[in-house]
């Protein structure tokens, strides 16, 4: 069996990736098997083992890089902020932004059938992942920490994520909001958005 440069094996990993996600979006990790994917790449189904070690770490990696994504476009929404509740604020605001957008990760939290998947995975290699997961948060909590103002002393990382899952509890459940009216999701949002941002930080 040969082996890949390099060069060839961040090119096989990132059309994996590209086309995981496609497929995994569009039928949902019951109806995508290896196959499925390995098929666009141009490789055999065993070699894809030779970069994932299942299908759920590969799907874990998908949102690996979509958290990549957002926290690269979150930091440069923060470039310039001045205090900290500006800062909370503009964190927020990107974050729901980012569920309201992303098709992948409204799905990753609301169909069984992807929470089953990442079950499957090894609990020592889930621990792993998710402590990638809050690497790629650190730096936003320290832009923060650098503005003009004080976070509150039970503000650290872990609990900051979990406000802004919070958060996205609520996107997740924008229809139920707009079938009572249209603009009351908006309204609540935003309210919820203002009032932990200013809550958060420790008064002068």
């Amino acid at each position: 069996m040969r082996g890949f440069d390099d060069t060839e094996r961040a090119r096989i990993e990132a059309e994996l990736i590209e086309t995981g996600r496609k497929l995994l979006l569009r039928y949902g990790p019951k109806k995508t098997n290896v196959a499925d994917i390995t098929e666009p790449v141009g490789i055999a189904k065993s070699t894809f083992y030779r970069f994932f070690d299942s299908k759920a770490e590969l799907y874990m990696e998908i949102y690996l890089h979509e958290v990549e994504e957002f926290t690269d476009h979150a930091r440069s929404k923060l470039e310039g902020v001045a205090t900290t509740e500006e800062g909370l604020e503009t964190l927020f605001r990107s974050y729901t932004g980012w569920i309201e957008e992303s098709a992948f990760i409204q799905r990753m939290f609301i169909q069984s059938d992807y929470q089953e998947l990442y079950r499957t995975i090894p609990d020592e290699r889930l621990a792993e992942i998710q402590g990638d997961g809050l690497e790629a948060f650190e730096p936003l909590l320290e832009v923060l920490e650098a503005c003009d103002g004080e976070l509150d002393d039970d503000v650290d990382l872990i609990s900051l994520l979990g406000i802004m899952s919070s958060i996205g509890l609520l996107v997740l459940h924008r229809e139920e909001f707009e079938e009572y009216d249209p603009d009351y999701y908006e309204r609540i949002r935003d309210l919820l958005i203002s009032a932990l941002a200013g809550g958060l930080v420790v008064e002068s």
